[in-house]
């Protein structure tokens, strides 16, 4: 039976191409960020977001693991899904309000504001689209790479 591993051991390689690391820990903060987040909005934008996460946490999730694993379907799944975000931003632009943090510290609510929009909106989502050239040159030849156990 073949051992599943969450962590491929070829990324303590040095070849080990850094995009789909970051890439695919992008993917695992989008699917868990939200648990942490708790926003005061208007209960018709809290629910509509709270449907968007659900649906996507798990997805979000196998497809960043299957990115550390230069898995070519996860590429495509989340090339997917960040377009259906982006698209789900653009239609729903009132669910902005949700990246704003305020908090007692003056000089935190810019920085958790910025980690919000990366983790939840739509910056994490172009990021994503930025490193698709990446994540396809490395994805490209799994079939290529050495089985470990």
């Amino acid at each position: 039976m073949k051992k599943r591993r969450l962590f491929p051991p070829q990324r303590m390689y040095r070849e080990y191409p850094w995009q789909l690391w970051a890439i695919g820990w992008l993917a695992v903060f989008k699917a868990l960020w939200w648990l942490a987040s708790q926003p005061v909005l208007p209960d018709h934008i809290l629910q509509l977001l709270g449907y968007k996460y659900l649906i996507g946490m798990v997805p979000l999730l196998v497809f960043g693991i299957g990115i550390w694993h230069r898995k070519r379907w996860a590429l495509w799944g989340l090339v997917a899904m960040a377009l259906v975000h982006l698209v789900f931003f653009a239609i729903q632009r009132d669910t902005f309000q949700a990246f704003v943090v305020q908090t007692e510290f003056p000089g935190l609510s810019p920085i958790l504001s910025l980690l919000a929009l990366l983790f939840n909106g739509p910056l994490g989502d172009v990021l994503i689209l930025l490193g698709f050239p990446a994540m396809r040159k490395h994805c490209v030849a799994v079939s290529d790479l050495p089985e470990t156990d």
